[in-house]
């Protein structure tokens, strides 16, 4: 398709889950420091932390550490073990979540804008781009960017300021409950990938179950009933 068929002005990526296959490294790494700590840790408690943001999962990860060990840690000790981790196991290599890559590759050749906007810490951020590549973002926002992360809209707000172009003319590409909240708390539009369970819906927000065989004229069709109606 051409680019002025597309009928959004910037596309903002979330980062774990949505653009990249991280979600099973963060949970292999919370689980086995959890358990190096002498807790455990469910699936259950994975699916609470997807999304973040930092200060909710540091404060259930201490929250869930036998009685003895909680006064062993104070506040983001125990995240900053996990972000360390994390960026060492991102620089490594990381894969693209199924069917981002090819997503993501036609949106660059359309030279669409995009950004890429996450919960997570500019290290975690940039130890993830050393296996992706920068080049495919205008900018980029991480946790360190902002005075209030996900679920707050401000990342969001911030990346198309950044691009110039009004947040109400943007896509966002969401994975987790925290993150779409705070897409549609932006007055962005919305493609929710529902890989891990149900997303919140609005007027503005379309929904798929991942990002496979998904093309931009696959985008387009699904929103075209919410771009007359608005």
């Amino acid at each position: 398709m051409l680019i002025n068929e597309f009928p959004f002005k910037a596309v903002l990526w979330d980062m774990d889950g949505t653009l990249i296959d991280s979600e099973p490294i963060w949970i292999s790494e919370e689980r086995e420091i959890m358990e190096s700590l002498g807790a455990s840790w469910s699936e259950e408690d994975a699916l609470y932390c997807i999304g973040g943001p930092v200060g909710r999962v540091d404060a259930y990860m201490r929250s869930k550490l036998p009685i003895s060990k909680q006064s062993e840690f104070g506040e983001f000790e125990i995240t900053k073990i996990l972000h360390s981790k994390m960026v060492e196991r991102f620089k490594q290599a990381v894969p693209f979540a199924p069917g981002a890559k090819e997503l993501i590759e036609e949106m660059k050749k359309q030279a669409i804008p995009m950004a890429l906007v996450t919960a997570s810490t500019r290290a975690i951020m940039e130890g993830a781009l050393t296996s992706i590549g920068k080049h495919y973002f205008k900018t980029t926002i991480s946790d360190n960017d902002v005075e209030r992360s996900k679920p707050d809209p401000q990342g969001y707000q911030l990346a198309a300021n950044r691009i110039g172009v009004p947040i109400e003319d943007c896509l966002i590409i969401e994975d987790s409950i925290t993150g779409a909240t705070a897409a549609i708390a932006s007055g962005a539009y919305l493609l929710g990938v529902t890989h891990s369970g149900p997303l919140p819906m609005d007027e503005k927000v379309c929904h798929v179950e991942n990002l496979i065989d998904l093309e931009l004229s696959g985008i387009v069709e699904l929103f075209q009933p919410l771009l007359v109606k608005n």
